[in-house]
């Protein structure tokens, strides 16, 4: 989604973002074209503010600032979208509406004096123009973010217009410049194995570990059947937005493909198939996002019953089973907001999540664990002799996270704990795998801290044996390259996709086998259903099926980073091998296949997989010199077509 207001169109925009992710591949005249695009910010910027301020003192709107709203207005299917995943004019357009929307509240609040309510009420007014939520929920959406935004610029006078979008978008003409959000560190302490070679594991066995991994259920409470699915909001299918003329565009029984998350019984159907058809299973990994996408309304309250009532599933389901959660960007109210633990004021603090989710993890968890989970909402824990986890909240990391804003730097304490928690494991000779709902150096992951995480993956690449996310909602998988010595693939990230069809999937969980020795994942395999089958039979329960077995169904003996990295070679010139990794990725849900993808789709997916870092277009460029040259007939059809 997009179109960014400093405390209206971008709170919307942060607040109900979450499908695919994607990576958009930039022209070769993309710096030109940026220089170009440059003038028109900095004098669409100044025009919007005169013509807002006019709109202000007048109540009517001008012609001119009619059309430069229209220019800015969301587009199709924004609501659906991981903002990577938007179109470069989308992303254009959506840095330009973050320039001047921005600016101009920021000379409302500094240089004018507004004060909070007058800039709420005017906020939810360019909320309800720019036709993002209803004109109420405008209101609540504004009246949930606008406390902390105003507490953040007041205290910090110094941020621009530009460093706002800058943290946001990380790209175009939205590029972070000021030293102080890019130029923090954390220390990394020398040593560990030289990298050499892309990393190698051994081939699945018989003897191997299994592990489930279920992720981004989206509870959605209000969620009912036959209700409005076609509503106009970030989410649908709810009480309250009523029942549609027309029974098409009515919620499905199990859920439905539009914006809508999930009712109960598909959340409890999925987390019981899981157990019934992998009862071998020694551990289950939940990579966050409980909560649902109405994040306007969303309470401390309610948020706690949805996740009793999962972290209570798990226990009814898995029974002594441990189960390893991680918290997503939705735990929080309001979403995505983390701020810093020695942010105390009871409005700002994610305090209550914290102690909420060490008194819920206590079932699978040490005692051990639980000071830094009260502290931040992290953790480690010795799994068995010679493997640990590490449960990040990465969510701080979110480039919609508002308190990156106040504070880069207050990051660094728990990348610094995740070094030295990685150091003390190699003493002991200990493997690691890594939690953490958002996928590492995807593009809404802030830039600096993910250049700092690849320092420490490039001295713990040995230690590090697989990373396991969530967020996308998308069945797909990152290879990681070494900062140091980029031709090296050092690691791979496994996304668990999601129980949730939000917006156009199946739903889906991921099941992982293990070397019981080294702890490198050997292989996976994914399972799910159609919802449309789903839906046409609601009296029974959906039917799961493996949707595939990735050493199968792509040929490969293991799936170490080496392996990867050779098929993500295979795929650039292969355009009919990736696209069968695309259906596999959207976990052939049929309004993306009815969709289809054309070339440029392929390869802004194919790209995805293998960028670590936001603006590091290193691997891309060189496999999309690849993709670009070929002669396949498929890939030739789709751009004559």
């Amino acid at each position: 989604m997009g179109r960014v207001a400093i405390v209206s169109s971008m709170v919307i925009l942060a607040a109900v973002i979450s499908s695919i992710t994607s990576y958009q591949v930039k022209p070769a005249n993309y710096a030109k074209l940026i220089d170009k695009q440059k003038k028109f910010d900095e004098a669409f910027e100044k025009e919007f503010y005169v013509e807002h301020t006019k709109y202000v003192e007048t109540g009517e709107q001008s012609e001119r600032l009619q059309e430069m709203f229209e220019h800015i207005r969301q587009k199709p299917d924004m609501f659906r979208m991981e903002m990577d995943n938007h179109p470069l004019p989308y992303l254009t357009a959506e840095c330009t509406a973050c320039r001047a929307l921005v600016t101009t509240y920021l000379t409302y609040r500094r240089v004018l004096g507004w004060d909070r309510d007058r800039i709420a009420l005017q906020a939810a007014s360019t909320c309800e123009t720019l036709n993002i939520l209803t004109p109420p929920n405008c209101l609540k959406i504004v009246n949930k973010n606008i406390d902390i935004l105003l507490y953040i610029i007041d205290n910090r006078p110094s941020l621009t217009a530009q460093t706002i979008c800058g943290i946001i978008f990380q790209s175009g003409t939205c590029v972070l410049e000021d030293p102080a959000f890019l130029n923090w560190s954390i220390n990394v302490q020398p040593g560990g194995r030289p990298i050499t070679a892309s990393k190698t594991s051994p081939n699945r066995g018989a003897s191997d570990l299994k592990i489930i991994h279920i992720t981004d259920v989206h509870y959605d409470p209000h969620y009912r059947t036959g209700y409005n699915a076609v509503c106009g909001e970030p989410c649908c299918c709810r009480e309250g937005q009523g029942i549609p003329a027309n029974p098409a565009d009515g919620a499905g029984e199990w859920g439905d493909y539009r914006d809508c998350d999930s009712p109960w019984k598909a959340v409890e159907d999925a987390v019981r198939a899981a157990a019934r058809q992998h009862p071998d299973a020694a551990y289950v990994y939940y990579t966050g996002d409980i909560i649902d996408h109405g994040v306007w309304e969303t309470t401390v309250a309610g948020n706690i019953v949805s996740m009793t009532r999962t972290y209570q599933l798990f226990r009814d389901v898995f029974g002594s089973k441990p189960v390893y959660n991680v918290l997503g960007n939705h735990e929080n109210n309001p979403t995505n907001v983390f701020a810093p633990s020695y942010i105390t004021q009871s409005e700002f603090s994610a305090k209550w999540l914290y102690d909420f989710s060490a008194d819920q993890w206590s079932t699978w968890l040490p005692t051990a664990s639980q000071q830094t989970i009260r502290q931040g909402g992290f953790y480690t824990v010795l799994v068995r002799p010679g493997f640990r986890i590490i449960g990040m909240n990465n969510n701080d990391a979110y480039t919609f996270n508002w308190w990156i804003l106040y504070d880069p730097a207050y990051l660094q304490a728990q990348l610094q704990w995740v070094h030295d928690t990685l150091l003390q494991a190699e003493a002991a000779g200990e493997k690691v795998h890594i939690l953490a709902h958002i996928p590492i150096g995807a593009g809404t992951s802030y830039r600096t801290w993910a250049r700092q995480y690849r320092r420490i993956l490039d001295r713990f690449w040995d230690v590090i044996t697989a990373h396991f996310h969530g967020h996308t909602h998308a069945d797909e998988f990152n290879v990681f390259y070494s900062l140091a010595n980029p031709q090296h693939a050092i690691s791979a990230g496994f996304n668990g996709g999601g129980t949730v069809p939000f917006s156009n999937y199946n739903p889906n969980y991921v099941v992982y086998y293990v070397n019981p020795q080294t702890y490198d994942v050997t292989d996976f395999e994914s399972w799910y259903f159609s919802l449309t089958e789903a839906n046409q039979n609601p009296n029974r329960n959906p039917i799961w099926m493996q949707l595939y077995s990735f050493s199968r169904d792509f040929q490969l003996s293991n799936v170490s980073p080496a392996s990867l990295d050779g098929l993500v070679r295979r795929f650039a010139s292969n355009p009919a091998e990736l696209r069968r990794y695309w259906e596999f990725k959207v976990k052939r849900g049929d309004p993306f296949i009815a969709a289809g993808c054309d070339g440029d789709c392929l390869l802004n997916h194919l790209c995805q997989i293998v960028t670590n870092e936001a603006n590091d277009d290193t691997k891309c460029n060189a496999l999309a010199a690849i993709f670009r040259n070929l002669d396949d007939e498929l890939f030739n059809e789709e751009h004559k077509g």
